[in-house]
């Protein structure tokens, strides 16, 4: 894995089980980021507990969406594994005693909470139909070179 943007990767998931007809594995899954099951099998754990995926254990089992995928915005998914930093304002902790240092950071952290603020109403605006339909798209007109197997 890339990364280790849980936000990122738990959108990844859910935008592979729009859609699907039955549930899948976490090792099916995991070929789509790709990464671990255990780390699929984790981010599914806290989905399933958000009440966003059901979870079937044993031969023929897997996850599935729980809801219609019109009724599950992003901002869903980002409180189920337990709203993440999204953003890093890279404020410095020592030098408290600096007043520059105290405005600085004063102004990081307003920043920072008018861009959270943002993002969030952005990601309550969009839903997992929104990102299922653009996927489609994107099948229907792939980028040269680029496949991408479900």
């Amino acid at each position: 894995m890339k990364s280790s943007n849980q936000f990122s990767d738990a959108l990844h998931i859910m935008a592979h089980l729009v859609g699907q007809a039955g549930p899948r594995t976490s090792e099916q899954l995991a070929t789509c980021l790709p990464t671990h099951p255990v780390v699929i099998r984790r981010l599914l754990a806290a989905l399933h507990r958000g009440g966003l995926v059901h979870t079937a254990r044993g031969h023929g089992g897997g996850s599935q969406l729980a809801r219609d995928p019109a009724s599950i915005t992003l901002h869903d998914v980002y409180r189920a594994i337990g709203s993440p930093a999204l953003l890093h304002t890279g404020v410095r902790e020592t030098g408290r005693g600096c007043p520059v240092q105290q405005v600085v950071n004063t102004a990081l952290d307003e920043s920072y909470q008018q861009a959270q603020a943002l993002l969030e109403a952005r990601l309550r605006a969009t839903t997992l139909a929104t990102l299922g339909e653009a996927f489609a798209q994107h099948l229907a007109h792939p980028a040269a070179g680029v496949p991408h197997e479900l």
